[in-house]
């Protein structure tokens, strides 16, 4: 009997720690230009280059080569199948030496990439969507950002 409460308490901490790492928290472009801001970059608002109807709000945050971008969909499905264009855009990038990592949860999906001297990286929470393709100097900054906003 022993054994067995012992287990309970085990799956039930290990059930309630596991669900929770699987979603992540929304940001808004106020979060986003903060953090941005944080590291020097200038940021603005980039609706200007989009005509979307479905895209609501977007923002850049640039210094020097480097271009990080948040851009704020209608609904999850436009969001994910932008990102998927991104993914496969990046997919013609790579190289043989290329390194990809992919975090998946419940309702996050991130992708980075390094190749060819590049980074880049399209980190998608529900309908908001972090992009970039930066130089490779550059990937402790972005980390940074897209840490700081956990995305």
């Amino acid at each position: 009997m022993k054994k067995f409460k012992i287990f309970l308490i085990v799956f039930v901490l290990l059930f309630f720690t596991g669900c929770g790492s699987n979603v992540k928290e929304v940001h808004n472009l106020d979060n986003f230009k903060n953090v941005v801001a944080e590291k020097e970059l200038v940021v603005s608002d980039n609706m200007v280059n989009y005509t979307a109807d479905y895209i609501k709000e977007a923002m850049v945050g640039i210094y020097d080569d480097l271009s990080i971008e948040m851009v704020i969909y209608d609904n999850d499905d436009n969001a994910s199948n932008v990102q998927d264009s991104q993914i496969k855009s990046f997919m013609n990038m790579k190289s043989t030496n290329s390194v990809i990592n992919k975090e998946k949860g419940k309702n996050y999906y991130k992708v980075t990439m390094i190749t060819n001297g590049y980074y880049l990286v399209s980190s998608r929470i529900e309908n908001t969507l972090i992009f970039t393709k930066t130089l490779l100097k550059n990937k402790d900054t972005v980390d940074y950002i897209l840490d700081k906003l956990n995305y």
